[in-house]
Parts: C-alpha cells; sequence; structure tokens
C-alpha cells in the first residue's frame, strides 16, 4: 500500500494541474472506447455508465464526463467491497473484478474494477460502472413489478475475478453467461467494459507511472481532494444559515396496488457544514422501488448537494467531505435484507427535487422549481424467430423547473440522468420490431409562471411482434411550481390493441407484465416542469 502520509506543502501547483488533467486524459478516453465498442443501445446511445479513478482509500478523484450523474458518487465503495473480498494481498498486476453487491441499486448496475500498480505498490483503482442488460430474473431485464425480493431480480456478483494476472479466466465468463437471457448483448457489453478497464491500466502505466512515483500520487490526490473540500465549505458558508425542509405525498399504482407515501427531508445549513436528515422518508416496502444508503440515500443528496453548488471543482470524494446524510436503516432509500430494487431508481429523481425545493421553499431566487423527477421508461421484449430474446427500453423525457430569469429547459431526462441521451429512434426501429408514429413536443406541459416550466415529449409507436410490456408507473403528482408558479402537467403511459378503440393503463397483471400482440400501440407523454413565480395574468388580475 501506498504511506498514507501526504506532504501537501511538497506539492507544486503546476504539477498538480498537470496531475488532474493527465488522470482527465485517461477516463475521458475510455469513455470514449466503450460507448464505441458497446454492443446495447443502453450503452451505446444512452451512455448509461461511469468512468471512475479511484484513491487508495477508496474515494473518487476523477469522473468521465459524460458519466450519469447518479453513478458518479459512491464508485469508492463497491470497489472497496470488492477488494475486502479478494483480499489486497491477493490483488496482483492484470486483475479485473467484477462486483454488483455493494450499491445500493438495481442489480444490473455492474461495477468492474482493477486495481493500478507502481512496481509492487497499488496506487489506485479504475472502476466502470455500466448498466448489464440482462442478469436473470422474473424477466427480460430483470424489472419486474412482481419482484418481492432481489433474488427474483437476477444474479449477484461479489468481487470476483474476471482475469487474474492478465488472463482471461473461462469459467467465470461462462457463469456471467449461463445467468442471462441475453447472451449476446451482456457479453457484448461485458467486453467493452473490460477493454475499457484493461486499456486504463495501460494508460496508467504510460502516462502516470513515468511521471509520480506511488507517494506523489498520494499527496497530488490528497491535495485535489483537499482544495475540493475548501471549495464546497466555502459556497456553504455562502449560504443563509438555517433549517429548511420539504415535504411532498406520492401517489400511484404499481402492479395493480394503490401506493402512498409520505417524505420529508430536512436540511440544516451551520457555518460550512450542511446535513441533510431523511429520517422521515417512508418505510421499505416489498414493491421493487426501494434502494440501499451507499447508491440510494447517499448518491442523491450528493448528486443534489452537487447541483446546488455548482461551480468548477472537481465531483470528487473531497467535495462532499462538508456534506453530512442522517439516515436510518430501513426506509425506501437505505433498504436492507434482500429488498428488491429492481426500480430503485424511481425515487431518486424525488429525492434530489426534494432537496433542491427545500432551500427554494425560503430562497426561492437560489434554485429552479422542480422537474419532472421521473426516470420513466417502456420497456418492451419478445422472441425473435433464432428464439433470441431483444429488448428495448423507451426512457421518459419531460421538462426542467423554471427559475427567477428563465424558463425551465426540455425535454431531457431527469436530473439523476443528466445529459444521458435517447436512443434514436432509426437505431431502435432497425434493431427491434417498433415503428414510431410520433415524437412530437408538448410546449404547453411546463407550468405556468413568471417563467414557464419546461416541455415534453408525446411519443407514439406501434410494436411489430408479440411481446410484454412492461412500464415504471407515473405519479399521480405533478412537478410543484415556486414563488407562485404552477405545477407541469403529469405524464401518462397507455397501450390499445389493434382493432380496439379503447387506451388502457398497463398494470401488470400477467405475472407483472402485459402481454402485446402485434399492432399494439403505445403513448408516453411525458411531464412537464415547475413554473417560477406568479403568472402575468395574475399580476394583472391583483392589480385590478
Amino acid at each position: 500500500m501506498v504511506d498514507q502520509q501526504w506532504d501537501a506543502a511538497l506539492v507544486d501547483p503546476l504539477e498538480r494541474e498537470i496531475f488532474r488533467y493527465t488522470a482527465a486524459s485517461i477516463t475521458e478516453e475510455l469513455e470514449v472506447n466503450i460507448t464505441r465498442t458497446a454492443y446495447s443501445p443502453l450503452i451505446q446511445e444512452s451512455q448509461d455508465y461511469c468512468v471512475s479513478l479511484i484513491s487508495t482509500d477508496f474515494k473518487p478523484f476523477m469522473q468521465s464526463e459524460a458519466s450519469i450523474p447518479i453513478f458518479v458518487y459512491d464508485m469508492g465503495e463497491p470497489v472497496r467491497d470488492a477488494v475486502s473480498v479478494i483480499g489486497i494481498e491477493n490483488l496482483e498486476p492484470g486483475d479485473v473484478f467484477v462486483t454488483n453487491f455493494e450499491s445500493g441499486q438495481h442489480i444490473n448496475n455492474v461495477v468492474m474494477g482493477a486495481p493500478l500498480f507502481h512496481g509492487d505498490q497499488i496506487s489506485g483503482y479504475v472502476s466502470i460502472r455500466a448498466h448489464w442488460a440482462d442478469l436473470g430474473g422474473l424477466t427480460v431485464g430483470g424489472q419486474s413489478m412482481g419482484a418481492r425480493s432481489i433474488f427474483q431480480e437476477g444474479t449477484r456478483y461479489r468481487g470476483i475475478r474476471l482475469m487474474r494476472a492478465g488472463k482471461m479466466q473461462q469459467e467465470v465468463l461462462a457463469t456471467f453467461q449461463a445467468n442471462t437471457y441475453q447472451k449476446e448483448a451482456l457479453t457484448g457489453d461485458l467486453m467493452a467494459q473490460l477493454a475499457a478497464c484493461t486499456l486504463g491500466i495501460r494508460r496508467w502505466t504510460e502516462r502516470v507511472v513515468p511521471r509520480w512515483d506511488a507517494q506523489q500520487v498520494g499527496s497530488l490526490i490528497h491535495v485535489q481532494l483537499t482544495a475540493s473540500e475548501a471549495f464546497a465549505r466555502r459556497a456553504i458558508a455562502a449560504l443563509p444559515d438555517g433549517d429548511y425542509s420539504d415535504t411532498r405525498r406520492w401517489e400511484f399504482e404499481f402492479g395493480g396496488e394503490e401506493v402512498r407515501m409520505d417524505f420529508e427531508l430536512k436540511i440544516r445549513i451551520d457555518g460550512d457544514r450542511m446535513v441533510c436528515d431523511l429520517s422521515g422518508l417512508p418505510p421499505q416496502t416489498k414493491l421493487p422501488i426501494n434502494a440501499g444508503t451507499v447508491g440510494g440515500a447517499n448518491a442523491a443528496v450528493k448528486l443534489a448537494f452537487r447541483y446546488l453548488i455548482g461551480g468548477d471543482a472537481p465531483t470528487d470524494g473531497g467535495f462532499f467531505a462538508p456534506l453530512e446524510v442522517v439516515i436510518p436503516d430501513g426506509t425506501i432509500a437505505s433498504a436492507t435484507g434482500d429488498a428488491p430494487m429492481g426500480f430503485w431508481n424511481m425515487t431518486m429523481p424525488l429525492l434530489i427535487d426534494m432537496f433542491i425545493a427545500a432551500i427554494g421553499n425560503s430562497h426561492p431566487d437560489l434554485v429552479p422549481a422542480s422537474h419532472f423527477a421521473l426516470v420513466g421508461g417502456v420497456m418492451l421484449y419478445g422472441r425473435r424467430d433464432d428464439a433470441s430474446v431483444w429488448r428495448h427500453v423507451e426512457g421518459s423525457i419531460g421538462g426542467l423547473g423554471a427559475e427567477k430569469d428563465s424558463s425551465g429547459f426540455g425535454p431531457v431526462k431527469c436530473l439523476m440522468l443528466g445529459n444521458m441521451k435517447d436512443v434514436p429512434i432509426e437505431m431502435a426501429e432497425g434493431r427491434f420490431p417498433v415503428r414510431y408514429h410520433r415524437v412530437s413536443l408538448d410546449r404547453e406541459a411546463g407550468g405556468e409562471g413568471l417563467h414557464r416550466g419546461g416541455a415534453a415529449a408525446d411519443k407514439l409507436f406501434e410494436v411489430l411482434a408479440p411481446c410484454d410490456l412492461n412500464v415504471y408507473p407515473e405519479p399521480r403528482t405533478p412537478a410543484p411550481g415556486l414563488a407562485g408558479g404552477k405545477p407541469g402537467k403529469l405524464g401518462a403511459v397507455t397501450f390499445k390493441r389493434p382493432n380496439s378503440d379503447q387506451w388502457q393503463v398497463p398494470r401488470g397483471e400477467d405475472g407483472g407484465v402485459t402481454k402485446l400482440v402485434a399492432g399494439s400501440l403505445i403513448r408516453q407523454v411525458c411531464a412537464g416542469g415547475g413554473g417560477w413565480g406568479t403568472p402575468v395574468d395574475q399580476f394583472s388580475e391583483a392589480a385590478e
């Protein structure tokens, strides 16, 4: 291990920047590589992954620019767990391990990591999380409304070495392939992820090792994390001290069950420290909408904090040192045991919105109104003539909240996904039995206000072969406005079978899915963002 006694005084500021941009050059190249070589549209087009470099004490210090935001904030913990399982003394150059255990997210989010060596010393880790298309379970893709245990959602892997000393472990690869409905997609994405990991090892050896020894690398990382912490503390200190809070009631139908949940989030700002208390979240549920503490509550709050603070400081482990997250075990975002997590990402956008709204309720000039806050998703899967399984995911793209000096933007993915892209229509039609009839812009979806909330998309498409339909339920509570702004419009997913005039809401009656025949139509109306400020016509009415 690298000696943990850092000597910041010996770190030249110019050398620190050279190291920072050298590390960034590695993550950016890996990002390009995995996008170029991945098999499934989820990774190739939507870029459902994160590339990160981790310190020896498992703190992220560099991520790629296109990484999905919610993935960035807990990348160190799965690596820590995998290393503890393998034993750090057993790691050697050329090892690559796989884990989806210590994430607190649905198990499709698989982390692949590798130690980075300076001679016989580990000086860091490269880590890549990617959404594997399928790991078995009740339904293709693992996201089943009918799941009541995480064991029904696929296979969990914990610190398994796929490569040892640079040599592929064929029995491990065969085990991965044996536990999926989609062998071709899983293998293609896995190999792209593995290639990026091994490229990361090579670039670290070429670009970092010749210029800095292991002790210098440790010092450079430490100084960067310290600077990021100082930046965050200054930003917090500039905010008004005090107690802030937000509450929401969430109602929707999930798998034929009516769900009502009450959420409460509290924030305390005291000087250069911030504490976020999530003790008021609903208890974990039998439904597969839970998340674990690491990749759930902690990740959502850290992402919301990053949005609030902004600035040009690196998003690294030091940035979040002044932020404390308080949450007991057993809530919907800190679930324990075998709680199912297939739809873990349903609550993440809501928690991000609540964090921002807690500040906005007292100081609306500082933040935007709430956004549509839903990952959304229309998931289709079926079998081709050769018996292979196909799966297509159509995400929700809605409106962001307006703010004091501008209207909300949209349609885009929700805040937990950041700049994640939609799969192009041409690619979807070329690879899957679907045909798009319309993708239009609903400019009226955003809530009215002095500035209107963001617009949303309205999609209509047809399935050309028999398939199963699975959807994210749409909440019945719209995105609230701020400072007198009106809420955005609600979203909805409906379907219509051939020779029928009746549009229906999918309820997953048949084992958690809805069976469709060729010619069925699906309409996905996405939700709008909240408005900001009292609408002008209301000002006029008040004046009269």
